[in-house]
């Protein structure tokens, strides 16, 4: 597992994590939008708060800068096998407040039945209210790669010279 070292004076806001696959990385950045999940019926039944705005979707985020998605939570979509977590999107929860509701939220305590267990503790996720963030490099203070492939670090360091000119960059060690 790869450690994410930020310098905390190098942050500026307030950090929000979304770690994603390589591939599903490229597809952001090429379309500079983080897309949100669309609920089942089922799902929306339990969560009235997300059933009852506009877009009736959310996108996922963490304040644990070492996360690791698993098939529950995070990267696991359609029953597919995860491929990697190598792209992590450093978000400024601060810029995405102006624009959008973002909230803390559990999971874990959300539906008891569904998860087996229900806690107050232990979840450092956070959602924003909406079903995409458009355009996503507003919010940004760092797209970071981890992965040993020259071809997605060579795309995450061109859109980091479009888009982030005057951040910190993580190199991997």
């Amino acid at each position: 597992m790869m450690n994410l070292n930020e310098k905390l004076g190098d942050i500026k806001g307030t950090p929000l994590y979304h770690k994603t696959e390589s591939y599903r990385g490229l597809d952001i950045m090429k379309d500079d939008v983080l897309y949100g999940f669309e609920p089942s019926e089922y799902y929306l039944d339990m969560d009235k708060k997300l059933a009852s705005t506009k877009t009736k979707s959310a996108i996922s985020l963490t304040r644990d800068k070492n996360f690791e998605p698993d098939q529950s939570i995070g990267l696991g979509l359609n029953d597919r096998k995860i491929m990697d977590s190598d792209i992590t999107f450093v978000l400024d929860r601060s810029k995405l407040q102006t624009k959008y509701e973002v909230e803390p939220f559990n999971y874990f305590a959300f539906d008891p039945h569904e998860w087996g267990r229900k806690t107050k503790g232990g979840e450092f996720e956070e959602r924003v209210l909406t079903n995409e963030i458009r355009p996503l490099h507003k919010y940004l203070i760092d797209v970071i790669y981890t992965g040993v492939d020259p071809e997605i670090q060579q795309e995450v360091d061109k859109y980091k010279s479009i888009y982030l000119n005057n951040i910190w960059t993580y190199k991997n060690p």
